[in-house]
């Protein structure tokens, strides 16, 4: 039996081919002022171009306004750099953006114009071509060039291809207008065809170019490694037997050829960005002597300037990073935090230029001059019972609360106001920045630039100095503080009745985490003394705030029944926490975050508050509101997922997002309104999975028979099938997870007639960020234009005026807004990856420092060499490949579809290699004649135990060992005392399953 891989993808150059023969034709290196001809697209660059020129700014607005050009952020494919994409606003598929040319110089996450192109050029689906039509396009395309197999192509090869796919009304529309880039506007010609038909989206795939970029949110900053150009390096010479030390550095500082280069080639890590060009005087002196010894070295590079007539930006180089291995997490964490765009690293990240720092000096003391001021204005809850909830670390609290029973006298009132059943009134205080950070101070504009905190392991990039988020800002118990309030008044039943928004003075009594808070809430009739708890300023006491607590609790917990009875959804994935060593920052261990009730507690008064600010400012700024909407998944993404999860016997209605939610917890038999969640004892059940690594399933049904339900067999099946559940939970979250688009900022008045402002998941129609202004920047903004809502509404001249102080000087235009709007949503986007890495970052070192370990996984994908395994107790899912496993052979088999819908799962099947068994005892057979006797994907396995066979399928749950790739400390340039000491790779591999009869002995 051999090795079988079904439609094997081909390795594509990094460079066009175009580019590569016109160098070769030439005899040149790939130098960046070369211009390229060849390149494809509708708009074509002049034949000395590489590239289309970009549009000026005005037209570009000009054409997203009239609709001509649609706009979005650039996201490039990691594993094949010359596929780019862009959301369309209909939300269905993404444009597909093929090559570097129609990216026109756009990086990941720029905000671009992109023109469609006609119908003819867009892109059918590889998986719904057959093979033959696929042979004969696929000759004449390598010819032009062309990656994929366009729209006119499928039509000429296939003619009644696409009837049968989408029907024939549609498809007759569409073979009439493929000169046009508008989509088809039919339908299908009756219910019958809606049913047996696909959508055409789910067939064709919009393509479109470049022709602009309205926003360079790229840092244009990378790390990357130095080389020579290929043309002039010196061909490795084989050193003779016992000559340990040759003259290959000396021959390629003297090679003659070498001297003739102009531009060394800066190589990036990430995969998405384009080589770039440095200049030979911008290089280290050491790299022009001797550029073997700088092959693994690290540099930071910035790109800075791309002209349409070069294939390749030139750059400069801007620092080398450190090789030492005593400060690797700093490095590291340098590295992440340029991919986050601070392309100085972690010590320039805490450090704000002088002019901000004066900045800030000098609005505290203008604040503190008109505090008298202030308390003519400001409503003065210092008397109040108010406390914060935050984790256990948190050094910037921004948001406070406080619930007290209203007086008979105030219910009497409201009841004649109309609002009957009044009973509580719950404030929720956030700290009051904007009166800081004035509009278009320098600190203002530092805060708009970062746009958010970055929170990695370790520790926190602030968007603010630290003299307000941690002093002046900063709720802290026992001071002074000022707060921009929401307060309402709200029945026994949690139903909001009135809401009233203003400034506020407050005086926290208490800085309480989510264990002292979840601690009331499990104990709500222990006598707590001051003495075993939190210190609470007085006049109030422990019992004070527990009261309270679960008075807030209560109402919180209706408030999220009703909102997920309602149609809210949520998708939790297993987050990571670390516990790291005080002297060196390494980590100790690793757990699952656990969210409880306390955490929820301030999630539901959070929602309430924002969707209250997201109302007000829809009613009185339609045009400028700033909000944040979350738009509906991929229907496409979603209906994939929706049929693979189907076949496994997971039933998920995708119509609506309380569907899925209902679907998911169907699944997990838990109630909606509580919503599923991880086990809090998951890695308990990791744990004692992989204690009894050598139980087999075979041999757990035969101690079943021998010992009739004896207990500890009870509890092995029992654990089985516990993890089997929690797995298939977890997968199937992480799966529907990846169909979701992302939540994004936006300004009302611009947002397309035939978009939704409606968030998704939260299943509001309107919602925005009000609650952390210390960390997003989004806040600020929405903090300024709830001020001047109410100053438009106060009767008061001088109070209208002192709200009118802290709101935008001059009303920034929706197109302003829009503009803040994508920064923000790029910046979260780059600290939520940056987050990410960083915990990568943290578990590849607890690997490193505590060893190779084995883990409970769950299989996610499978591919054909390959699956992704989602590490059960940490979170993370990582790719084990089969090249990694000691196997003879392997077999993948596809999954089978009919009409575009996965009817049978695919599969891996492995057989392990047969020298395993020179350690193995196999009862009553030889053991090679056991290994030839197995055929991969039938039913014959070893006679004795089946454990060297296995098939890989999604939702299994198997062992891996997790270790990391013992790299070498000392390169080929050890001479020069230049070291390799970067992060080594984490390995992931597969166990094989053992039983007593295959064990070693």
């Amino acid at each position: 039996m051999s090795s079988k891989v079904v439609n094997p993808k081909t390795k594509r150059s990094r460079y066009p081919r175009t580019v590569v023969q016109k160098l070769k034709s030439v005899g040149q290196a790939i130098e960046p002022n070369l211009p390229v001809n060849g390149v494809s697209g509708a708009d074509k660059p002049s034949s000395n171009n590489a590239y289309c020129p970009h549009w000026s700014h005005d037209d570009l607005i000009s054409g997203v306004r009239n609709g001509t050009l649609l706009s979005g952020n650039l996201r490039i494919n990691p594993k094949n750099f010359e596929d780019g994409y862009v959301k369309h606003p209909a939300g269905d598929a993404d444009v597909y953006i093929s090559t570097l040319a129609s990216r026109n110089r756009a990086l990941p996450n720029d905000i671009v114009a992109v023109m469609l192109e006609p119908k003819r050029n867009w892109r059918v689906f590889d998986s719904f071509i057959d093979e033959a039509t696929m042979r004969e396009i696929g000759d004449s395309n390598q010819k032009k060039k062309l990656r994929y197999v366009t729209l006119e192509q499928f039509l000429k090869i296939q003619p009644m291809g696409l009837e049968q796919l989408i029907g024939s009304c549609l498809a007759e529309e569409i073979a009439q207008d493929l000169d046009s880039p508008s989509d088809p506007i039919g339908s299908s010609s009756s219910e019958q065809d809606v049913q047996s038909h696909k959508a055409w989206w789910a067939i064709i795939q919009r393509t479109g170019h470049v022709v602009g970029i309205l926003q360079s949110l790229h840092s244009r900053a990378f790390i990357g490694n130095l080389q020579i150009p290929s043309n002039f390096q010196t061909p490795k010479k084989v050193s003779p037997k016992g000559d340990q030390n040759n003259n290959q550095s000396e021959a390629i500082r003297t090679d003659p050829v070498l001297s003739n280069w102009k531009n060394a080639v800066l190589i990036p890590t990430d995969t998405r960005l384009p080589r770039v060009f440095i200049p030979r005087e911008a290089c280290p002196e050491g790299f022009l002597k001797n550029p073997e010894t700088y092959k693994n070295v690290r540099f930071i590079g910035r790109i800075t300037e791309w002209f349409d007539s070069n294939m390749f930006p030139k750059g400069e180089l801007l620092r080398e990073l450190s090789c030492d291995s005593s400060t690797l997490i700093q490095d590291e964490t340098d590295r992440i935090l340029v991919g986050a765009g601070f392309i100085w690293g972690v010590e320039a990240a805490f450090q704000f230029p002088d002019i901000v720092t004066e900045s800030v000096r000098k609005s505290v003391d203008d604040v503190n001059a008109i505090r008298e001021k202030d308390f003519i204005f400001r409503k003065d809850f210092r008397k109040y019972c108010v406390f914060t909830i935050d984790p256990s670390t948190a050094r910037d609290l921004d948001d406070a609360l406080h619930i007290r029973q209203l007086e008979p006298s105030e219910i009497e009132k409201l009841e004649c106001s109309g609002y009957g059943n009044a009973f509580y009134e719950v404030g929720v205080h956030i700290a009051d920045v904007s009166y800081f950070v004035k509009p278009d101070s320098p600190v203002d504009k530092e805060a708009a630039s970062r746009a958010t905190s970055i929170y990695l392991v370790q520790l926190c990039v602030p968007m603010l100095p630290r003299l307000l988020c941690e002093e002046q800002c900063s709720l802290n118990p026992g001071e002074d503080k000022l707060a921009f309030s929401v307060v309402f008044t709200v029945t026994e039943d949690a139903k909001i009745l009135t809401t009233w928004f203003g400034r506020t003075f407050i005086r926290s009594c208490c800085k309480l985490s989510y264990e002292d808070a979840q601690e009331f809430i499990d104990h709500p009739d222990r006598d707590w003394s001051s003495n075993e708890f939190v210190k609470v300023d007085q006049p109030y006491t422990v019992m004070d705030i527990c009261k309270n607590v679960l008075k807030l609790n209560d109402l919180a917990t209706k408030m999220r029944k009703s909102r997920f009875h309602s149609g809210a959804l949520r998708l939790d994935q297993v987050k990571s926490t670390f516990s790291l060593n005080n002297e060196n920052g390494l980590p100790l261990g690793i757990a699952p975050y656990i969210s409880k009730q306390s955490n929820w507690l301030i999630e539901e008064w959070m929602l309430a508050a924002n969707k209250s600010i997201a109302e007000r400012l829809a009613k009185y700024l339609p045009d400028s509101a700033f909000l944040r909407r979350h738009p509906p998944p991929s229907v496409k993404q979603l209906t994939e997922v929706s049929s693979s999860l189907n076949v496994a016997g997971i039933n998920i209605n995708i119509d609506s997002a309380g569907s899925i939610q209902d679907s998911i917890c169907r699944e997990a038999g838990c109630d909606v309104e509580i919503g599923y969640h991880y086990s809090d004892a998951l890695v308990k059940l990791c744990d004692d999975f992989m204690s009894n690594v050598l139980i087999h399933d075979g041999d757990l049904i035969e101690e079943m028979q021998k010992v009739d339900l004896n207990s500890v067999v009870q509890k092995e099946k029992l654990l089985l099938k516990t993890l089997e559940h929690e797995a298939r939970l977890l997968v199937t979250v992480a799966l529907l997870t990846k169909t979701m688009n992302l939540a994004v900022y936006f300004c009302l008045g611009l947002l397309p007639s035939e978009l939704s402002p409606s968030h998704y998941a939260l299943n509001m129609q309107l919602y925005t960020h009000f609650t952390s202004p210390i960390r997003r920047y989004a806040d600020v903004i929405v903090h300024r234009q709830l001020s001047a809502t109410l100053a438009k509404e106060e009767s008061d001249p001088e109070k209208a005026d002192w709200y009118l102080s802290t709101a935008f000087p001059k009303e920034m235009t929706p197109v302003e807004l829009q503009q803040q709007a994508e920064v923000c949503n790029s910046k979260k986007l780059s600290a939520r990856l940056a987050g990410e890495e960083s915990a990568e970052l943290f578990f590849v070192l607890f690997v490193k420092e505590t060893g190779p370990f084995n883990e409970v996984c769950a299989v996610t994908s499978v591919l054909d060499r390959s699956f992704d395994v989602l590490i059960l107790s940490c979170g993370l899912t990582k790719r084990v490949y089969l090249q990694n496993l000691n196997l003879k052979s392997y077999e993948f088999v596809p999954p089978k579809t009919a009409m575009g819908k996965v009817v049978e799962s695919g599969k891996l099947c492995l057989l392990w290699n047969s020298d395993l068994l020179e350690n193995f005892n196999i009862k009553g057979s030889d053991s090679a004649d056991c290994i030839q006797n197995i055929t991969v994907g039938s039913k014959t396995t070893l006679s004795s135990c089946g454990c060297f066979y296995m098939e890989i399928k999604v939702f299994d749950v198997v062992r891996c060992r997790v270790s990391v790739d013992s790299c070498s400390s000392i390169d080929d340039a050890s001479q020069c005392g230049r070291q390799n000491t970067l992060l080594p790779k984490l390995l992931v591999t597969l166990l094989r399953s053992t039983c007593k009869e295959c064990h070693v002995v």
